[in-house]
């Protein structure tokens, strides 16, 4: 894939792995479209890939995906700018934290909300400006998270919303192979972002817990999502150990996993009394 005036849309762009991704691919001539509520942080960035990209035409959406207004707001900015888009990233998206049982029921579904619905719906708005391009290489990734790939207790909305965002993308890799879209589900795991502080606790309250010292810089997983739009094709890509191992077990050892997630389940268990 070459990156040169590829127009590239980021949800979540004003913070983390959406913020290094604008980075990364303006470095390599893309145009970025960068969407995120905060339209002050977006400027930031924006500001930023001016200095360090001089010449690189960036266009700064404050929109909050969840509202359908917002996403046909920029649906029609995108189409009044380029009139097409190359590739989308799907990055917005919040975790929660919580045992089922032990969960405000409005907590899943601002899980699904953000995590699933609004990216689906932007998506389905957007695609025609996808499937216009006359670019050889498109595509449309997710970015999602190892808690996807099975149901971690303690993240049931998480991992059910992740889920869904991961039989969604599966479904449009069959349906659109035949209009020359690829769709990547990319998982990265630990990050340095605001992820933990920016969350769903389980009475609905926000998160504010420590980064995993296994935490890698966002700078990092952008490469690697950049590589992974690169190889296109059909894909789950794993970023850490805890990914693959989660990936394998699923498939060919599952009374290992469950096991090993109820042993998880009890450690977490100890740890919060």
């Amino acid at each position: 894939m070459k990156w040169r005036n590829k127009v590239v849309l980021i949800t979540g762009a004003s913070s983390g792995i959406g913020e290094a991704t604008a980075y990364e691919l303006a470095e390599r001539g893309a145009l970025p479209v960068l969407v995120a509520r905060r339209a002050d942080e977006l400027k930031r960035v924006a500001a930023e890939i001016a200095t360090r990209f001089p010449g690189v035409q960036t266009v700064c959406i404050a929109a909050d995906i969840t509202r359908d207004a917002d996403r046909r707001r920029i649906q029609e900015q995108l189409e009044k700018e380029f009139g097409r888009l190359d590739v989308l990233i799907n990055n917005a998206g919040i975790t929660a934290h919580g045992r089922f049982d032990e969960s405000d029921p409005t907590v899943l579904r601002q899980a699904l909300e953000l995590n699933f619905f609004a990216a689906a719906e932007l998506t389905g708005l957007l695609l025609p400006l996808l499937q216009y391009s006359r670019d050889e290489r498109r595509a449309i990734a997710l970015v999602s998270t190892p808690s996807g790939l099975y149901g971690v207790p303690g993240r049931f909305a998480y991992s059910a919303s992740k889920a869904a965002g991961h039989a969604w993308m599966e479904t449009l890799r069959c349906e659109l192979h035949d209009d020359g879209i690829d769709a990547v589900i990319f998982c990265p795991g630990y990050t340095r972002t605001g992820l933990r502080t920016s969350g769903l606790a389980a009475d609905g309250r926000r998160l504010s817990e420590e980064q995993s010292k296994h935490a890698r810089d966002p700078e990092w997983m952008a490469g690697r999502l950049r590589r992974a739009l690169e190889k296109g094709g059909r894909r789950v890509v794993l970023t850490g150990f805890q990914g693959s191992l989660v990936y394998w077990l699923r498939t060919l050892a599952p009374g290992l996993l469950e096991w090993l997630m109820r042993k998880k389940l009890k450690g977490d268990m100890k740890k919060t009394l």
